[in-house]
Order: C-alpha cells, then sequence, then structure tokens
C-alpha cells in the first residue's frame, strides 16, 4: 500500500473527517458484526483514528491496526488503555489464527495484490470467525457518478459489486451482503445509511463473510 503518509488524511478528508465519520455509522457497522458474531476478538484492519472500535470495545476485545503509524498515535489517545494497536498492513498483519472477527472498513480498494491481501485475512481468522468489510462500487445507476467523484489516487480498485461478490467467495462463504449510502449534502449534514432493500443500487456495500470452521 502506497500513498499514505503523513498528510493522506488531511489531503483525502480534511476538516470534514469527523463529520463523515459520525458514532452512529460505526454503531450501524457495529450492530451487523454482532449478528454474526456477537462477542471475542475483533481486529479493526485499517482502523485510522480508532472510531470504530471505540464503539467495538463495548462487545469485543479489540485490536486495531493501520499502515500510519501517525493515525496509530491518534487512535491511542482517544481509546481505552489496553487496547493494543499497531503499525501494519496488508498482506503482513501479524496474529495467525487469533481473531474471532476481522473488520475492514473502506481498506481492500486501496491494496494492490488482493490475493496476498484475502489469504491474510484468511490466516488472522480463527475457524468459523468472519470478516466485516465495506468497500466503494463503481457499478449501477451511480456508478459513473461515483467514479467522477472519486479524487483517491489510492484507490486502485475501483470495481462492481459482483467483483467483489466473487473475489469474497473465493476465499470464504459470503452470509451477508447489503448496500451502504453514504452522501455529503452542502459541505454540511453527511448521511450513511445500511440499505440491503437497495444493495443493488448504493454507493457501497458491506459483506460479511465467514472462514468456515475445518
Amino acid at each position: 500500500m502506497t500513498g499514505f503518509g503523513a498528510d493522506y488524511f488531511a489531503t483525502a478528508y480534511g476538516a470534514d473527517y469527523a463529520r463523515r465519520n459520525p458514532p452512529y455509522k460505526w454503531r450501524s457497522f457495529l450492530r451487523v458484526a454482532t449478528r454474526f458474531q456477537p462477542g471475542g476478538d475483533l481486529l479493526d484492519v485499517g482502523c485510522a483514528y480508532g472510531l470504530f472500535l471505540a464503539e467495538a470495545v463495548r462487545r469485543y476485545r479489540c485490536a486495531g491496526c493501520d499502515v500510519s503509524e501517525q493515525v496509530v498515535a491518534a487512535a491511542r489517545s482517544r481509546l481505552p488503555e489496553g487496547v493494543p494497536l499497531f503499525a501494519a498492513s496488508l498482506p503482513a498483519i501479524p496474529g495467525a489464527g487469533r481473531y474471532d472477527v476481522v473488520t475492514c472498513f473502506d481498506v481492500l480498494e486501496h491494496v494492490e495484490d488482493l490475493d496476498a491481501a484475502f489469504a491474510n485475512l484468511r490466516t488472522l481468522l480463527k475457524p468459523g470467525g468472519v470478516l466485516v468489510a465495506t468497500m466503494p462500487v463503481y457499478d449501477g445507476p451511480l456508478g459513473a457518478l461515483v467514479d467522477r467523484l472519486d479524487h483517491d489516487a489510492t484507490h486502485v480498485h475501483r470495481r462492481p459489486r459482483r467483483f467483489w461478490l466473487e473475489r469474497f467467495a473465493r476465499c470464504f462463504t459470503v452470509r451477508h451482503y447489503t448496500g451502504v449510502w453514504r452522501y455529503f449534502f452542502f459541505g454540511r449534514w453527511y448521511l450513511n445509511v445500511v440499505s440491503r432493500a437497495s444493495r443493488r443500487w448504493t454507493t457501497a456495500i458491506l459483506l460479511v463473510a465467514a472462514k468456515e470452521p475445518t
């Protein structure tokens, strides 16, 4: 993964980072995760400033990692003591067989070597564990608009939802597939809604995939 220096988050999100990541967004993702694995050990890959982990610690024994030492330090300042945080990136995250849940929110579209990334994610999970991931999608009636408005040069995979469904199914059993609407209105209001009913048209998707017991 390249292009994630100290200025990445400031450039990609600027002052809007907090508004684009309200607590209700992370709670909605947490509710999905707990449906399929209600407790245990969780690793948040690409934890950024620790906003999801701040919610997840209520249900799991949490750890987090990110490619950026800077954001790992920022996450450490907002999370309870005892939450392990470390700098690492796919496909070289240590911890084989340690986790009941691995979350990976808006990360995989940045990773050049998806084969190695999925192999690493599978290795991190215990048998029966689940992977919960989100990614933007560039198909459907809004696909062209999503692509045109996406100025993040680190998005090396601008793929349709079918690509991700098939890619996950090669390594895991897909247990859940839903859509995610996310919009920023007039520079002031941010909407993040998980919607299964409109998953064919949403601008992003959320997948839950299981590593089947051996």
